[in-house]
């Protein structure tokens, strides 16, 4: 009885875990960063996967395999975060997330 309470308890503390907006951005940024469009794009949203689509079909998805994710701040307000990392040529880059149907969902928008 007592270890099916821990395996509930630690299945629990997993799934809880993965609804956290930095883990989002980690998912998204490291699938990103290893060229793996479609599965970054579950972490984001539609307008955001519209985007990567886009800079996909123009080979502008920059790749780098020894990318590291270090978040350094985060800040929740409601249904919005902004998570800090520390991006590869050592500067910090906001992320912007929302929570849309209890999913936590990176919200990049274009920058003119």
């Amino acid at each position: 009885m007592k270890k099916s309470f821990t395996i509930l308890l630690l299945v629990g503390i997993l799934f809880s875990c993965s609804s956290r907006p930095e883990v989002a951005v980690k998912n998204f940024t490291e699938n990103l960063t290893k060229g793996k469009v479609e599965e970054a794009k579950k972490y984001a949203t539609e307008s955001t996967g519209t985007m990567l689509d886009m800079a996909s079909s123009m080979g502008i998805v920059p790749v780098d395999p020894d990318f590291k994710f270090e978040m350094l701040n985060d800040s929740i307000v409601g249904n919005k975060a902004w998570i800090t990392i520390a991006n590869p040529n050592g500067r910090s880059e906001v992320m912007e997330v929302v929570k849309i149907d209890g999913d936590w969902l990176v919200n990049m928008k274009a920058k003119y």
